[in-house]
């Protein structure tokens, strides 16, 4: 009778271990995710109140965030989502879309039940954090966004003429952005992609069509988002200084840090740095937030 009440117990155990049946094991160690149509990859490790981590453009959370991960998840539980044709989550025939990436990512905070949530961007993911905050507020406790932007780098003449380029003009412009990437996106991309290399060419593509977004987030919106958020960037990143403050400004409870000689790559190249910012802001009473 014992043993039968162990077996029955075991059972029961390896059947609460198993993934849902929106759920399924992935090859690289988390979970994918059936979400709104997609299947993501999500990560988790470490123990504790929960941060969320949202990728930049082209990279994914491995390669994104591999500076910050073992840093928080030594007090913190560290989630992180690979966006839709991103890394380990497979890819449909959908644009990319900022707006949908946010909804895909409330949809997972949802699943998890973690929310409200501290959220970390880098870059996109920083656009969807700012999107994810103004139309999810009630998932986000508070924001952390860097190198985000709110508009196209470009005239809204170019933008247009963009658009009547031909497949082949399209094609030449990604196969020169894929040249101007560090050699890594590539090879860290094919390596972990589930449609293998050839999907490389497709996935730029999207990425290059999403970067071409005339408005990310406008600042009408920003001064919507009522939470702590943290404006990060370097002093030499790919969005300006006046554009950066201009978010900044928008926020009703932003706070402004600029990390010195540093790009784009904050959270890579100023680690050190990066990391104590966020630890010190996520950490920060609220009733002591400093508004305006």
């Amino acid at each position: 009778m014992r043993a039968t009440s162990l077996m029955i117990l075991g059972i029961a155990c390896a059947l609460a271990a198993m993934p849902s049946s929106a759920q399924e094991a992935s090859d690289a160690g988390g979970l994918l995710h059936e979400i709104r149509g997609a299947r993501l990859h999500v990560e988790s490790v470490g123990s504790g109140a929960p941060i969320l981590f949202l990728h930049g453009g082209v990279v994914y959370f491995d390669s994104n965030f591999a500076m910050q991960r073992s840093y928080f998840a030594s007090f913190r539980k560290v989630i992180g989502i690979d966006q839709r044709g991103h890394g380990h989550s497979p890819d449909d025939d959908r644009p990319f879309s900022y707006r949908e990436m946010a909804e895909d990512t409330a949809a997972v905070i949802e699943q998890l039940g973690i929310g409200p949530v501290d959220v970390i961007g880098h870059s996109d993911g920083g656009n969807v954090g700012l999107i994810l905050a103004r139309y999810h507020p009630r998932l986000v406790r508070r924001l952390v966004v860097s190198g985000a932007n709110i508009r196209a780098d470009l005239p809204a003449d170019e933008l247009e003429r963009r658009k009547t380029w031909s497949t082949q003009q399209v094609a030449e412009r990604v196969h020169k952005l894929s040249d101007s990437l560090p050699p890594r996106f590539r090879t860290d991309y094919e390596k972990v992609n589930p449609a293998g290399p050839q999907q490389w060419w497709p996935f730029l593509t999207k990425s290059y069509q999403l970067w071409l977004t005339p408005v990310v987030i406008d600042t009408a919106e920003l001064k919507q988002i009522r939470i702590p958020v943290l404006v990060m960037a370097g002093d030499h990143d790919f969005t300006s200084i006046e554009e950066t403050l201009e978010i900044y400004r928008s926020l009703p409870q932003g706070q402004l840090f600029i990390l010195p000689g540093t790009g784009h790559g904050t959270m890579q190249d100023r680690p050190e740095l990066a990391n104590l910012a966020i630890r010190e802001f996520l950490e920060h009473p609220d009733s002591d937030n400093p508004g305006h």
